[in-house]
């Protein structure tokens, strides 16, 4: 008699299945969180590579349609960055680089460089004002012509889980000059 009253009562948690769907429940929810949180990263870091672009393309064009422009012009420039940019803001993430490039003697060379709409502190691609140009192709720059090279500059690190790895993001946009043969900067 004790023997199956202790049968009944080791077996009775085996039978019932109450309660089994939360066991399934439990395995699932986990994964089903990792894989929202990893689309939400992942839709993000597509979305700030596309804004990062555009702030290029939109500096350099905005640049590009001028003759002369001044600090001023150029400030006033980069005050439209954190509108192109949202919901992502520069501030010390990120910084915008303009540039003007012209052949000298057969060498591309920063004419004028000026920083922006952001405050991380680094050093352009392109090069340093008064030097030369790295470019991936120098004949982008005839001797004729200069080009206005807009940079943007991230420093990228994801919000939730590390699917994406932290990284400094950079995209560059190359226009010629619209009005004039070159880009001049009166007080650059």
């Amino acid at each position: 008699m004790f023997k199956s009253l202790l049968r009944r009562t080791l077996h009775r948690p085996l039978r019932d299945k109450r309660g089994g769907i939360m066991i399934e429940f439990g395995i699932a929810m986990p994964l089903l969180i990792l894989l929202m949180l990893g689309g939400v990263e992942l839709g993000r870091y597509v979305l700030l590579h596309q804004k990062l672009d555009r702030t290029a393309m939109t500096v350099a064009d905005l640049v590009a349609r001028v003759n002369t422009v001044d600090v001023a012009d150029l400030n006033t420039i980069f005050s439209a960055v954190d509108l192109v940019m949202t919901p992502f803001t520069m501030g010390s993430k990120g910084v915008v680089v303009i540039s003007s490039v012209v052949d000298q003697s057969g060498v591309p060379h920063v004419a004028w460089q000026r920083k922006g709409g952001g405050t991380l502190n680094l050093t352009s691609d392109v090069g340093n004002q008064g030097g030369n140009a790295t470019l991936s192709d120098s004949s982008l720059v005839d001797p004729t012509d200069g080009i206005v090279v807009g940079e943007t500059y991230y420093d990228y690190s994801p919000w939730f889980i590390s699917l994406l790895p932290s990284a400094r993001l950079h995209h560059i946009a190359i226009y010629r000059p619209r009005g004039a043969d070159k880009v001049t900067c009166s007080d650059c």
